[in-house]
Parts: structure tokens; sequence; C-alpha cells
């Protein structure tokens, strides 16, 4: 019995006070901006210019953001690959899937094909073993391209 009038009492004087309380508690307004920092170093005037009308085809922040992280991840890779030319797009792609799912999926036209002219520029047509400078040519094609997207 004691305890019910305490919480009635509780109740009455909260309900009484109610805008003096709210007053006090602060309000809280959730930062939506991304807390998320990636530090990508500037690439070369050449390859700004190679990835730039890629990057500007993405245009939800949010696409960009994961883009970038995922491109720049890529780009850390791909020198340790032991890989042949078809595998490396073969690992782009399959990644990208699983990653992105179907999110991405026609949403920025030209985007595909732009990532796959990128390879081609570094690696030609021709299906052959890789070598360290065309992964190091790739890892600094996709960091521009991460870097970009960063922007």
């Amino acid at each position: 019995m004691r305890l019910r009038t305490i919480i009635g009492l509780a109740v009455i004087i909260i309900g009484l006070f109610w805008v003096q309380i709210q007053e006090r508690i602060p309000d809280i307004v959730p930062d939506n901006t991304p807390s998320v920092v990636i530090t990508i170093d500037e690439p070369s005037q050449e390859i700004k210019e190679k990835v730039s009308s890629i990057a500007d085809l993405v245009t939800d922040e949010k696409d960009r953001l994961n883009l970038c992280i995922f491109n720049k991840v890529f780009a850390e890779r791909v020198g340790s690959y032991d890989a042949d030319a078809q595998q490396i797009n073969d690992v782009y792609t399959e990644a990208a899937k699983i990653f992105f799912g179907e999110t991405l999926k026609g949403k920025y036209e030209g985007y595909g094909s732009g990532v796959t002219d990128l390879m081609s520029d570094v690696v030609g047509d021709e299906n052959h073993k890789l070598t360290k400078e065309e992964k190091d040519e790739l890892s600094n094609i996709f960091n521009g391209l991460a870097w970009h997207l960063n922007q």
C-alpha cells in the first residue's frame, strides 16, 4: 500500500512539474554527417584526369563513401595478388557483388564500364600474368579513384 502511495505522489508531482523537468533535459540532436575519416594520398594529375569522369558518375554520398572504401581496399590488396588479368577482374567483380549486392546494379550508368576501361588501360585485352609494375599501376589508379570518390 505504501509503494502505491509513493508512486501515485511521484506521478502527480511529475505531472505538475513536467514543463520544468523537460526544460532541464538537454536536447540531443543526432549528427547525420559521416564520422569516417579516410586518408588517401593525393594522386598525380594524370590519374585524377583518368578517374574523375568515373567518380563523378556516383552522386549519392553514402555510395561514394562505400565505393571509396571498396576501391581503397582493392588498391591496397592488388599488389599482393599472384594472378592474371582475368583473375584480377574477377576478384574486383566478385568482391563488388559480395560487398554491394544488388544495391548499385544499374544505378550509375557507365561506372562499371569505366572501371573495366581503367583495368584494360593497364593490363590490356590479352590475358597474362600481371607484372609487379602492372599491379603497382592498378594500385595507383584505384587509389586515385578512391581519392576522387572521397572528395
